[in-house]
């Protein structure tokens, strides 16, 4: 009898250990990040302990570009990131399938705005003024596609709109406040120093919200791991609304994890971040028909293709 118990014994604890080490494999992930103003609420739920708080093993690996970025998820290296919708829409093109857990920035048109600039000496002050006039942007970007949208929706029309290819944002920013190009379309906080410097803004996507950021993971490890997606996104929630209640306690965390530049501080607002959502079906389905119309979609993918429903937080 004293024998059985005993194996009865081991059996539970085998068990047991079977189990919690099931429960360590589903509850970690390791997530990408770019240094940008978007990823605040990563780095705060990191540095305050909230993604342990909420039983997940997270470990953030940084990027320095998009490309690196989206080369590290098809190569499973890392399981979700934050980017934007053209990014899930490229992906799921070429055969990694991701899917838009949450909305990261732009719930409204305030958050994570984006600016057509122009140089302080062109003389430039209204959208009509840029008609075959190029402005600097990367190509088959967010960028792009705020500025074709933009110009478009100010009367311009398509053979009107002229583009210069300046990757790299700090590159395009020095450029355009040394007169070196007429006119640049720029993300904050960039875009709020530029003004701040003697830029002149053209017009932005305040009024009419084009750009979003996305949390998004690879298919394959939803499927095995929601149930760490939606501890992860009450943990990401959880720092996003520390954010929102003291947003200059974050400032020094913005310069030191999120590339700001020290003076941008003293003329950029501290973006709200909204609770975890799905972005609207019209955004995702307007990038869409946008890449579809550049070439740069096989296929035409819907909503449901590229989001991933009932994995947010309950609260």
């Amino acid at each position: 009898m004293r024998y059985k118990k005993l194996f009865c014994l081991v059996v539970v604890l085998m068990t047991l250990l079977s189990t919690g080490c099931a429960a360590k494999k589903d509850d970690s992930m390791k997530i990408g990040l770019l240094p940008i103003v978007d990823s605040l609420p990563f780095f705060v739920a990191a540095e305050k302990g909230y993604f342990q708080a909420a039983g997940i093993n997270v470990e953030t690996i940084n990027f320095h570009s998009a490309i690196e970025r989206d080369s590290a998820i098809q190569a499973r290296e890392i399981d979700g990131t934050l980017g934007d919708i053209l990014a899930v829409a490229a992906l799921n093109n070429g055969g990694t399938s991701t899917k838009i857990v949450s909305l990261g920035l732009g719930e409204t048109g305030k958050e994570g705005r984006f600016a057509i600039l122009s140089s302080p000496g062109s003389g430039i002050t209204k959208p009509e003024q840029l008609r075959n006039v190029p402005v600097a942007i990367s190509t088959n970007s967010i960028i792009e596609y705020v500025t074709d949208n933009l110009l478009s929706e100010q009367g311009l029309k398509p053979e009107e709109i002229k583009k210069e290819s300046i990757p790299k944002i700090p590159v395009r920013f020095n450029l355009l406040m040394e007169d070196q190009i007429k006119a640049a379309c720029l993300p904050d906080p960039l875009a709020a120093l530029a003004e701040s410097k003697g830029a002149k803004l053209v017009v932005d996507d305040t009024a009419t919200n084009l750009s979003q950021t996305v949390i998004y993971f690879r298919n394959d490890y939803l499927d095995k791991n929601g149930g760490a997606v939606t501890k992860f996104l009450k943990a990401y929630a959880r720092a996003a609304k520390d954010i929102n209640e003291n947003p200059d306690a974050y400032r020094s965390l913005l310069v030191e994890k999120a590339g700001v530049p020290q003076e941008a501080l003293d003329v950029f607002k501290v973006d709200h971040y909204p609770a975890p959502q799905l972005p609207e079906k019209q955004q995702v389905e307007k990038v869409v028909q946008w890449m579809m119309s550049k070439g740069l979609l096989k296929q035409q993918f819907n909503y449901e293709d590229l989001t991933r429903a009932g994995l947010l937080p309950s609260s």
